[in-house]
């Protein structure tokens, strides 16, 4: 079945909005408005004698798949945890850990566990570490627990740009420098990404079968107990160096949430997040719906690199006309009916700001235009609608990087694309989502369906796909790299002093990825979406995963 209208579901769509924010405005979770003498109504509320939180966050983000060392392959049904209990830019931030910078609510930088820092030289940083901060061992918060966790960052594959193993000193207990080997004005907004958060020294992020695997860090709420694929429990750090925090435990529980009302209605848990979309349709009038600013991005990646079966994009006409197919009002409904915003970036409007956001133009909907591109490159439509060159059928193959997420938008690129000729194949997706992210590497798809969101105060986080120069992904940027114009902006983006020039340079590298070169296609940004049991108080949704805090959080009675 074909999609509503455009415009019904545009109206609907608004409506929707419409709905979620008086919601969020009527519960006032966050802030609550003061009444006549000055108190807040939250603050009138009795406490619970005891401030124990449960939440419900989906699968548990914390396994991976267990792989053969000699094939690779992954034993059907065996997973197992890696090493980053806690440390996840994917999944919910437990507060064990803390980074050396925080991203603000309008996604600048602020301080977190560096108080202070300042570019010595163009290749150079200095970090000023805060004093009187302990982790949950005991231990003093000093640079050598700083130098050894960002000397196992600089060994990742995709480090901060410039970051290389050796190049993370201390100058003293409380000073660290960090030598680049490119410049990098982006690096204090690149170390606010949770994955660089600061651990004990000689501990790793861990299942906590012993100290060294114990998650060890400065956050509000110290490691409990891990049990894979079940739950996370954490306990309140009362030196913690902010303030103690308000609840006394903080429990994650793991697993499909068909229905995330229900889960709340049975006091499985108070609070429900990181789920897909659909789970949170149905919501009761007692619970609430807290949404954080849209900083996911939804979006289609094109293959423009590939060779023999995986050539078909490489004609810049069928690529716009994949383009102009996409009718992005009409997708965000059928997917993301109450949540989904159109956008024309792939870097969330939120981010680049409303100026710079403005600058991008991604082609509109225009399936006529659509049909006349494909005709010009000689993919005549046959009597079945279906367009044909030489006798091959124009099919395309979408892989999709989350399929229960990205089902119904998968279903409404089919529709669209099919509506000028195009046919879309969406193999069966399986249970390993590194086989899907290892199909973008090696170049084996046409169409590649993401849904990703900002994980730092960098403005080009998410430009790095499409860039060969220092920081950008070379595997990926080899199948939908954008070219000299892309690679100029990249290198301008962490060049120059100004945030808000950051911010153009960004908006003009999307501009050359969606309407000049065409290697990917913005759908939708998307809010983090929790639901709450009304017993929940202060809570704060964060746009960026992975930093959800939960210090200010207690429950009524």
């Amino acid at each position: 079945m074909l999609p509503p209208t455009p415009a019904l579901l545009l109206s609907a769509t608004r409506a929707a909005a419409i709905l979620v924010a008086i919601l969020v405005t009527a519960v006032a979770c966050s802030s609550p408005a003061s009444d006549g003498d000055g108190a807040s109504p939250a603050a009138s509320l009795p406490r619970a004698d005891t401030q124990d939180l449960t939440v419900a966050v989906g699968a548990d983000p914390f396994l991976r798949p267990r792989r053969s060392p000699a094939t690779g392959d992954e034993p059907a049904g065996e997973r197992r945890a890696i090493p980053d209990v806690g440390v996840r830019t994917d999944g919910p931030n437990p507060g064990i850990f803390e980074t050396l910078t925080r991203v603000t609510p309008t996604f600048g930088v602020g301080p977190g566990l560096a108080e202070g820092w300042e570019q010595v030289s163009p290749t150079r940083w200095r970090f000023r570490l805060r004093s009187g901060v302990t982790f949950h061992d005991g231990s003093a918060f000093e640079a050598g627990a700083v130098v050894e966790t960002l000397e196992s960052v600089a060994r990742r594959q995709h480090p901060p740009r410039g970051m290389e193993p050796g190049g993370v000193t201390a100058a003293d207990d409380h000073t660290v420098e960090i030598a680049l080997t490119s410049p990098n004005l982006r690096l204090p907004e690149q170390l606010a990404d949770p994955s660089t958060a600061i651990r004990a020294a000689g501990t790793i992020a861990g299942a906590g079968d012993d100290p060294a695997t114990t998650p060890t860090g400065t956050g509000p709420f110290r490691f409990g107990s891990y049990t894979a694929g079940s739950e996370l429990a954490v306990e309140a750090y009362a030196g913690y160096w902010g303030g103690a925090p308000q609840l006394d435990s903080l429990t994650f529980r793991f697993g499909p949430a068909q229905d995330a009302s229900r889960v709340l209605a049975t006091r499985q848990a108070q609070v429900v997040g990181h789920v897909p979309h659909h789970t949170l349709a149905q919501v009761s009038g007692r619970d609430r719906v807290a949404a954080s600013p849209p900083a996911r991005s939804a979006y289609l990646l094109l293959n423009v690199g590939g060779s023999d079966d995986w050539a078909t994009l490489q004609d810049h006409r069928v690529r716009r006309a994949i383009s102009l197919a996409i009718d992005r009002v009409a997708l965000t409904g059928a997917a993301w009916p109450d949540h989904g915003e159109p956008n024309h970036t792939l870097i969330p409007p939120a981010v680049l700001g409303t100026a710079a956001a403005a600058a991008v133009s991604a082609p509109d909907h225009d399936p006529a235009a659509a049909r006349a591109l494909l005709d010009e490159a000689g993919w005549a439509t046959g009597g079945d609608g279906l367009r044909r060159r030489d006798g091959r059928p124009l099919e395309v193959t979408l892989v999709l990087s989350r399929p229960e997420e990205l089902a119904q938008a998968a279903e409404a690129v089919r529709a669209q694309l099919a509506a000028v000729g195009i046919a879309v194949a969406i193999p069966d997706q399986g249970d390993a989502p590194v086989d899907r992210y290892q199909r973008v590497n090696d170049g084996t798809f046409d169409l590649f369906l993401d849904l990703r969101g900002q994980t730092d105060a960098n403005p080009c986080a998410l430009c790095r796909f499409f860039s060969i120069r220092p920081g950008g992904q070379l595997t990926i940027s080899g199948t939908v790299g954008a070219g000299d114009a892309a690679d100029a902006l990249f290198e301008e983006a962490f060049t120059v002093r100004s945030i808000d020039s950051a911010r153009r340079d960004a908006a003009a590298l999307m501009e050359v990825v969606v309407t000049d070169e065409v290697v990917a296609i913005p759908l939708g940004s998307l809010p983090n979406v929790w639901l709450l049991s009304p017993r929940v108080q202060g809570f704060e949704p964060s746009a960026v995963l992975g930093t959800q805090r939960w210090e200010h959080v207690w429950l009524t009675v």
